[in-house]
């Protein structure tokens, strides 16, 4: 794997002495290696980071103008409502999960806000970007890295469908079709907050979630 250059801005507070400011040479993690670290005790499974590109990455789960270190309120709203929907699928052999591991080969392992994984909730291991036919984000202080890395992702592990939740304007970002060698999706679909999501499931299976049921009342 390549080694990946990250340029440290002048003036940024961060472990490197101000003298060495310029280029900081890094070692990008494998998920394997990921997951090494977390069996040995190097890294406790509940850390607030996540894999992203092989760096660890602290989760950001801020509300709009908020602390991206600290969960926001309409973010946690938001997350329980789609935990929610689990009641809606009943006893199908596939489930919701909110903000658990995706493994996504060979240096990713995000955690979406939520995702429809197709296989019973009783299956054990973390569940590969092959078994996820929705993943939902939430996006508040992530914004950027929601429409950005994680949405280069997502498509790379060809996980059909992307939705990601704004908080700011309350609307919802689709993203569908996509391209795993290129790492993008060759649709978007922009919805209002009077729109009516459509959830992959399974094959052509539907799951009708209106966009605004998902919100706290008006702000």
């Amino acid at each position: 794997m390549a080694t990946q250059l990250l340029e440290i801005q002048p003036g940024a507070r961060n472990v490197v002495s101000e003298a060495a400011q310029g280029w900081l040479r890094l070692m990008p993690l494998s998920v394997e290696q990921y997951h090494r670290m977390i069996d040995e005790g190097i890294l406790e499974e509940d850390t607030r980071v996540e894999l992203l590109d092989g760096m660890l990455v602290p989760k950001d789960r801020g509300d709009v103008g908020g602390d991206p270190m600290v969960t926001g309120e309409e973010h946690a709203y938001v997350v329980n409502q789609l935990a929610n929907l689990a009641l809606r699928l009943g006893r199908r052999r596939i489930h919701v999960q909110t903000q658990q591991p995706i493994v996504i080969p060979e240096d990713g392992e995000p955690e979406p806000d939520a995702a429809i994984v197709l296989r019973p909730i009783s299956t054990l291991g973390k569940p590969h970007s092959r078994d996820a036919s929705c993943v939902i984000e939430v996006a508040g202080t992530s914004l950027h890295r929601d429409r950005t890395t994680k949405l280069r992702h997502y498509a790379r592990g060809g996980i059909p469908q992307y939705i990601m939740i704004n908080l700011a304007d309350r609307s919802a970002e689709e993203y569908l079709r996509p391209d795993a060698q290129a790492a993008i999706y060759g649709e978007r679909i922009i919805h209002s907050i009077n729109a009516v999501l459509e959830l992959h499931l399974a094959a052509d299976e539907r799951l009708s979630v209106a966009l605004a049921e998902l919100f706290p009342g008006p702000r």
